[in-house]
């Protein structure tokens, strides 16, 4: 009896795995970051969706076709094919239009960031979120310290003064000291936080678009082993069943030849 390619069926097996392990690391980290969606805006929000949907037909899909191959059901992995092949056209049509549009959108959001920074700096969560981000990258403001006017907070303070003083510059700044303010001067970072952030977001960009592009490939592959899956199958079933007629035929040859007649009564 044929069987179809025990290499090929663990490759596919592997494939799919690999798929679901995916797929759950990525509803992982949806799940994780879902308490914090409330906090999100409008386009956080809209990225964490897609991500945890994609986690979730990732999974589904690779208990698809592990069942499939499992059960060598053609229906199944064609199923899996129509599936994969959909996902193949929506991830390359997703990347080539975030391909498209990067170059324009980082553009944009370059003449923008010094028209953006006056709103940012006049909210307070906002001004907490740079705050943090100062004491991490080592900066101070987005276009330059004087985002802050003349109170510039501690986190701009330069840590590195002694140890590398190329990164520290002198400024003057403003102390709050009960009604009046008082005066003093401050060694703070030189470079401002503006750069890193849009670098930050590129490096964000160029992996959403790894990860749309690297998907539809894998996706391909998978498409492709899917389609070797059900020829072999197809394959195996033609045999067996001109197999099962060919023992037929010598059954009922062997059983007019052994009969009294000879196989001639009808003559």
């Amino acid at each position: 009896m044929a069987q179809v390619n025990r290499c090929l069926k663990q490759l596919f097996f592997g494939f799919n795995m690999l798929l679901g392990i995916a797929g759950c690391v990525l509803l992982v980290l949806g799940m994780t970051a879902a308490p914090y969606n409330k906090e999100l805006d409008q386009g956080e929000s809209a990225g964490l969706a897609w991500i945890v949907s994609t986690a979730v037909v990732s999974v589904l899909l690779s208990l698809l076709g592990a069942y499939g191959a499992y059960k060598e059901n053609i229906v199944f992995l064609r199923v899996f094919v129509g599936i994969m092949g959909f996902g193949i056209i929506v991830f390359l049509i997703v990347g080539f239009n975030v391909a498209r549009s990067m170059p324009e959108a980082m553009q944009m959001i370059k003449e923008n960031l010094s028209s953006a920074t006056s709103a940012m700096m006049a909210d307070e969560e906002h001004r907490q979120t740079i705050m943090a981000l100062q004491a991490e990258a080592k900066c101070c403001g987005i276009m330059s310290y004087r985002d802050w006017d003349s109170k510039i907070p501690e986190t701009c303070k330069c840590s590195t003064f002694k140890s590398d003083p190329s990164q520290c510059m002198e400024v003057q700044t403003t102390k709050d000291d009960g009604i009046w303010g008082t005066s003093e001067m401050m060694w703070i970072y030189s470079k401002p936080c503006g750069p890193l952030i849009m670098k930050n977001l590129d490096s964000a960009l160029k992996t959403a678009l790894g990860f749309f592009f690297g998907f539809a490939v894998y996706a391909l592959i998978g498409e492709l082993l899917s389609c070797m899956m059900i020829g072999q199958i197809k394959k195996v079933q033609s045999a067996d069943v001109l197999e099962n007629v060919e023992g037929r035929v010598s059954f009922h040859t062997s059983i007019l030849s052994n009969s009294p007649c000879g196989g001639s009564c009808g003559s």
